[in-house]
């Protein structure tokens, strides 16, 4: 069963003191640009209906952290050596989807063929650290679920970082199965829409919460980690 969230805009919205710190805005004409395009697609958004979130928790039956593999109930997932390791003394995981919804692709877009680069940009930010957020908010719901049974989680991991290919998209979204959430992986699984998130997250007696994501993952093209560093 897959247990799903729905938010509102004004829960998970970033911090707009946040934002435009992450955004190095360089004087004070361009600020006041920067803040109305922020508070505008704020406003466009504060009906938003499209950010849902969620998870399914599955057995997890061993792992395999030479070969990089977390075995769960329906079948094994190739996550690589770091997540697999991560998963140690995991007895149930928890897969996740969130998405911010498509409204932010489509502003972005309808940005960029306006030829307005900055607004698609302050645009794919705001997503950016909105599904994070409402991701947060998702995983605070597990915990408390999990921490009610005696037990604990460990941090999200994802497809795409960590050393997990890309590709294992494929693999979470059939062990999923049927879900609320809209999102769906193309051919070069590619979540749509874009501003989503996926993966997984371990359960059991002896996991561990290490320090944050961003800590070990090496991606430096990620908003929401730049966001998170600079305020660290």
């Amino acid at each position: 069963m897959f247990r799903s969230y729905t938010f509102s805009f004004e829960e998970v919205r970033p911090e707009k003191s946040v934002l435009m710190e992450y955004l190095q805005i360089p004087d004070a004409e361009s600020y006041s640009l920067v803040s109305e395009i922020v508070e505008k697609t704020f406003s466009g958004l504060a009906n938003s209906k499209e950010i849902i979130g969620g998870y399914r928790i599955l057995d997890c039956k061993g792992l395999d952290i030479r070969e990089g593999t977390v075995f769960c109930s329906p079948g094994p997932l190739h996550t690589g050596r770091k997540i697999s390791g991560y998963m140690t003394g995991a007895t149930e995981i928890a897969l996740f989807l969130c998405t911010a919804g498509k409204t932010f692709t489509d502003l972005s877009h309808a940005y960029q063929q306006n030829g307005d680069f900055l607004e698609a940009f302050v645009v794919e930010s705001i997503g950016s650290a909105t599904v994070e957020n409402a991701m947060d908010k998702v995983q605070c719901c597990l915990e408390e679920e999990i921490t009610a049974r005696g037990k604990k989680i460990t941090n999200r991991y994802s497809p795409g970082y960590c050393e997990w290919a890309l590709s294992g998209q494929r693999d979470l979204f059939s062990y999923i199965g049927d879900h609320p959430t809209g999102i769906t992986i193309n051919d070069s699984c590619l979540m749509q829409p874009i501003k989503s998130v996926s993966g997984i997250i371990g359960i059991g007696d002896e996991v561990k919460k290490r320090s944050y994501g961003c800590d070990i993952c090496n991606s430096s093209s990620c908003v929401y980690r730049n966001i998170r560093r600079k305020n660290q």
